[in-house]
């Protein structure tokens, strides 16, 4: 298993929305991790892209953020991740990189003395400059941390040394504009993965429900099939799915029979295309709340097609924190679903969000030609 990755792909800008935060000094970059990545990492490297910022001659924005564990699998592991970063690079056509690395086990450096662990953190930064200077992109930074809080040192790792104190990530300028925008920051990635751990009750119940619920729609399959009418089935389905969205934009949750009812629906290929329609849209928030709910209640292999959906959701959103946790759910309930493995690349690689659009089109259309009419359906 490859060492875990949390890409965040940054949006296309935007001359409507407002400046970007401006990140002057390593601290302000070191604050704002968190809030770029949607949670405080520990023991890990964070990888910045940069871009040329349009218009604006000598100076950088940042394209993307990736972290891996620091601890990694091997040295095949490690060479397999900076590949990868190179790769990321070549494809957004990076104008440098900058390096963090957070270990609660490095000290840092004094006179005469590198610093705890600094002999291994400066290797690992040697090799990722030798496979970016192959690509002629620059390691334009690096410095080290013990952790990321309000006035802990910071030091370089490349370059003249240097030294600081971080500002506080929770006022960090990148926080608050996040925080205005409606995101959340998590405490640890840990904390991420538990919105979308199964509950083994429910799983348990819903294992039993879905024996019936599939009995039952394997023979309304079979009744349209003898009509040579399968497209009706498809519709009555679809609708029942888009109810259960509208119910819970109204505030009723879904009781498990409902939830087995949903889990049996997205069996359709046909009726799961036409969710990518829903985000993003007035229906995002519900849709993806129905999504996670069935991702936790699920077992497998029915659970990926939720975390799958769940994964779009959070996508869509520039969420990438969190789309790799529910990818890592859906593909470890069925390691072959083709829309996660789709979805993962995607993330893995920098994809930007706006490049989803397309199924969400899709999706619509997919709609149209069953005869439904979304915006009536969810009204």
């Amino acid at each position: 298993m490859t060492t875990p990755t949390e890409p965040t792909p940054a949006n296309e800008p935007d001359e409507t929305s407002e400046p970007e935060p401006r990140l002057r000094k390593p601290g302000d970059l070191i604050a704002a991790v968190p809030a770029l990545l949607g949670f405080i990492p520990v023991r890990s490297l964070v990888v910045t892209v940069l871009r040329p910022e349009p218009g604006v001659p000598l100076r950088a924005a940042v394209d993307f953020m990736t972290r891996m564990d620091l601890d990694g699998n091997g040295r095949a592991a490690t060479a397999q991740l900076i590949d990868r970063i190179a790769q990321i690079c070549v494809a957004h056509n990076a104008l440098a990189v900058l390096a963090l690395i957070i270990d609660d086990r490095a000290t840092a450096p004094k006179s005469g003395h590198r610093g705890v662990r600094g002999r291994k953190h400066r290797d690992l930064l040697a090799a990722i400059e030798h496979r970016l200077d192959a690509e002629t992109i620059p390691l334009a930074g690096a410095w080290a941390v013990s952790e990321i809080g309000p006035d802990l040192p910071w030091w370089s790792l490349t370059g003249p040394p240097r030294e600081g104190r971080q500002p506080d990530p929770a006022t960090s300028e990148v926080a608050l504009r996040q925080v205005l925008e409606g995101r959340l920051l998590r405490a640890s990635r840990e904390e991420l993965a538990a919105l979308v751990a199964p509950d083994p009750g429910l799983q348990s119940e819903m294992r039993l429900l879905l024996k019936a619920v599939g009995s039952t729609a394997s023979g309304r399959f079979a009744e349209a099939l003898r009509r040579d009418d399968a497209e009706s089935y498809t519709r009555t389905t679809l609708r029942k799915v888009l109810r259960h969205v509208a119910k819970l934009e109204s505030g009723i949750e879904p009781e498990p029979p409902a939830l087995a009812e949903l889990a049996v629906a997205l069996r359709d290929s046909s009726v799961r295309d036409v969710m990518f329609a829903l985000t993003p849209g007035p229906h995002a928030a519900a849709a993806e709340a129905l999504w996670s709910r069935l991702t936790r209640a699920l077992p497998d292999p029915d659970r990926a097609e939720a975390a799958a959906l769940l994964a779009y959701c959070a996508y869509v959103r520039g969420d990438g924190p969190f789309t790799g946790v529910a990818l890592e759910a859906a593909l470890s309930a069925d390691p072959e679903h083709r829309m996660a493995i789709l979805l993962d690349a995607g993330l893995q690689t920098g994809m930007r969000p706006e490049r989803l659009g397309r199924l969400a089109d899709s999706g619509r259309e997919a709609a149209l030609d069953l005869g439904v009419d979304l915006d009536r359906e969810l009204s």
